[in-house]
């Protein structure tokens, strides 16, 4: 870990260090979602149980489960059909929050590889449309591939810069996800490296782009749409600082609670460094790797009054 890191987040409040840096010891959990695009969950559980696989339910997730063998599913027949998707458990919880329901013309603006974009796919039922971008088209030669593979056909993929949306989606959507790209600290029991090259130079250069993303989401929304923000990373400038940038700018935005059942974290910080952070970004919410034993990630809704 670079010193650099190590002097952030001793500075960051609330932070436990010898909880983080316990849990970036341990390998992430294996979480997979039942795809019942194509098959019922019964069906597709009961040959997962009769070849000897062992999982519980991820509370807070529809169809989501948590593997106990180990990281054996990526081998597995049900994987390459696309009866289930490999898929970290927090990591479904931001389309969780977003409550995709059917009929609805839903955002996902920055979506590759894909693992939100076929959550919302699923919850859509196949009634309503998932407009899934990315800016690279490397990026989006995987995520059709998984959109594929998962039986979505309710879906429009577009290879365009999030920033410049709203130059012909403007008030289009009922709902949108931002995603974004982030400095990943949340998930370093993955790979130790991103902790080695972590810098503030990178933290800065990712809010910026930060920024003009969740207000071009934003402008997307139609008047009483959601707006869910989501990370993989702990730092502020990163989560609470670019929800209160959109506060500053947008009047119509408002921050909406999030409930998820078993779902463990924290509000997000409201002062940080001297720093007054807007009053509302306390309802975001900020999970620890060491809060569930899974990912670390940040959460903010986003409700566009009208």
């Amino acid at each position: 870990m670079s010193d650099d890191l190590k002097d952030y987040l001793s500075k960051l409040p609330g932070l436990e260090i010898d909880l983080l840096l316990e849990s970036y010891e341990r390998p992430l959990p294996e979480g997979f979602r039942v795809n019942t695009l194509k098959a019922s969950e019964e069906h597709v559980l009961g040959r997962l149980k009769a070849k000897g696989y062992r999982f519980r339910k991820v509370p807070w997730a529809r169809h989501g489960y948590i593997s106990e063998n180990g990281y054996e599913l990526g081998k597995t027949i049900e994987h390459m059909l696309g009866l289930i998707y490999l898929q970290g458990p927090i990591s479904m919880a931001p389309v969780e929050v977003l409550d995709p329901r059917p009929g609805e013309v839903v955002l996902d603006l920055c979506a590759a590889p894909g693992s939100k974009s076929t959550q919302i796919a699923q919850l859509l039922e196949g009634r309503g449309v998932v407009v899934a971008n990315d800016v690279s088209y490397e990026r989006v030669k995987a995520l059709s591939s998984n959109l594929q593979r998962f039986g979505v056909l309710n879906c429009v993929i577009t290879l365009a810069d999030g920033r410049k949306y709203p130059r012909f989606a403007r008030e289009f959507f009922d709902k949108v996800l931002v995603d974004a790209p982030c400095s990943s600290l949340g998930i370093v029991s993955k790979d130790w490296g991103i902790a080695k090259d972590w810098s503030m130079r990178l933290v800065e250069r990712l809010s910026s782009l930060q920024k003009q993303l969740i207000l071009a989401g934003f402008d997307c929304l139609k008047p009483g749409g959601i707006l869910v923000y989501s990370t993989c990373t702990l730092t502020v400038e990163e989560n609470e600082l670019v929800v209160s940038w959109l506060l500053e700018r947008r009047d119509d935005a408002r921050v909406a609670e999030i409930r998820l059942e078993g779902l463990r974290g924290g509000g997000g910080l409201t002062e940080y460094g001297g720093l007054r952070i807007a009053e509302e970004v306390a309802k975001t919410l900020r999970i620890m790797p060491y809060d569930n034993w899974a990912e670390g990630f940040y959460m903010a809704k986003i409700v566009k009054e009208g």
